[in-house]
């Protein structure tokens, strides 16, 4: 198609060139399938024909685009459980990775303390100090009696690095910038 058959195409699909050669018969011909489909018209959509759909297969698996047939050992019932174990044990797995228990709950907050509970209390209170002496915050922690503890003054108003801790953690933001965490081992049921 030469330039000036092109120009004519599209300036034919644009509705601008009504006098144009031939080769602008295709373009008015889209133009007006394209208003028609606008002005809510139902697009022209074949229906299923099995048939056709048949004889596509077959040319694929002449042309060897498809295989001729499916490999015996795809078609016994063994193949078949061995899927279907295959399948639970992924939904299986899956469904653990999401249910687990978290490493840290948060129990609360009492006279401004925040209260987590984790299986590793030192872990843990040493992973909120390091996160939080990264995000620009002077950190202090302790132990006392049976939980492990840290103290901090928040800047206000609080940064984004330090709200994006202590959402990782769900710790609400205090008021006041005076940050106290205590975390206790989970109790023994």
């Amino acid at each position: 198609m030469s330039t000036d058959d092109l120009a004519g195409w599209l300036a034919a699909l644009g509705g601008h060139d009504r006098d144009a050669a031939d080769v602008s018969v295709e373009g008015r011909a889209l133009r007006a399938q394209l208003r028609a489909q606008a002005e809510g018209a139902p697009p022209a959509v074949a229906d299923v024909d099995s048939a056709r759909e048949a004889q596509l297969i077959a040319r694929a698996r002449a042309a060897g685009i498809l295989p001729a047939r499916m490999p015996a050992r795809w078609r016994s019932p063994r193949s078949a459980l061995m899927a279907a174990t295959l399948a639970g044990i992924a939904i299986g797995v899956a469904t653990l990775q999401y249910t687990r228990v978290p490493p840290e709950t948060f129990r609360g907050t009492a006279n401004g303390v925040v209260e987590l509970e984790a299986r590793r209390p030192n872990d843990l209170k040493e992973r909120l100090i390091q996160e939080l002496h990264d995000a620009g915050v002077h950190v202090t922690g302790y132990e006392r009696l049976d939980r492990v503890g840290l103290d901090a003054d928040l800047p206000l108003p609080v940064t984004p690095a330090v709200r994006r801790v202590l959402d990782r953690h769900h710790i609400p933001v205090p008021n006041d910038g005076a940050l106290v965490v205590e975390i206790r081992a989970p109790e023994v049921r």
